[in-house]
Formats: structure tokens, sequence, C-alpha cells
């Protein structure tokens, strides 16, 4: 059994990055000091960072992580492919929110997921075909 999802494409590959990144994330938010932990909502809004928050964050990136990893492996199953997209879509209306609505963001320390969340709901859109349910 190989380790590394067997399917053709660089999609399957792209989404096992964006879930290993994912609970690395929860990992830090669960070890780390809040401040450290929430250390991408440092915008003028924002409120003191705490432990509550942090972990509800972690808990969140566990659960976008699974599911991304799950569509890593099984990228020809319609709804766990789309479930991998909808997690992009959170991502982007998180940060996109945070950012330019409730300011509690600054884009410096957003650009990464903003991006990664643009890729990916991009690239799973324009390659649905290819991986013909």
């Amino acid at each position: 059994m190989s380790l590394l999802p067997q399917h053709e494409g660089y999609l399957p590959y792209f989404l096992l990055y964006a879930s290993s990144a994912a609970i690395i994330h929860s990992f830090v938010c669960y070890i780390s000091p809040p401040n450290i932990a929430m250390g991408q909502f440092k915008g003028p809004a924002r409120p003191e960072p705490n432990g509550l928050a942090s972990r509800i964050y972690a808990m969140k990136n566990v659960y976008t992580s699974l599911i991304r990893g799950y569509a890593a492996y099984h990228i020809t199953n319609t709804e766990v492919y789309n479930l991998a997209m909808l997690t992009f879509v959170g991502v982007l209306w998180l940060y996109g929110t945070e950012l330019f609505y409730y300011r509690t963001a600054r884009a410096k320390e957003s650009i990464i997921s903003l991006i990664t969340a643009t890729t990916g709901i991009i690239w799973m859109n324009t390659q649905r075909e290819f991986y013909s349910f």
C-alpha cells in the first residue's frame, strides 16, 4: 500500500498538502499560547487571543484536514469531492470576512490561506470532469 494517492493528476497531492498544513496548524493551536496560535488574526479590530478561540480554530482545522485528506485518496467520490471543495470555500469566506469586513486579520498573515483556498476552488472546479464521477 502506497502512502501517496494513486490517482492521476496533481490535485490529490494538492489536497494532501492542504490536509497536512491544516493538521499541523491544529497541533500548533493546541500546544502553543493563544497569541502564537491565533497569529494570523492581527488586524486592527481583533479581540484579545484566548485559549477557547484557539481550540475552536484547531478543531475546525482538524475537520478540514480530515475531509481534504480523505478526498485526496477518494477523489472520484462526488460527495467527498464536493465537501473538499467546500472546505476551501469556507476558508475563503473566513479569511475574506475577517480581513475585509470584521478587520480582525491583516493581508500579510492571511495571504497564504487566501491563495491556497482560491487555488483549491479554481482547481477543483476546472478539474471536475477529469476526475469524472
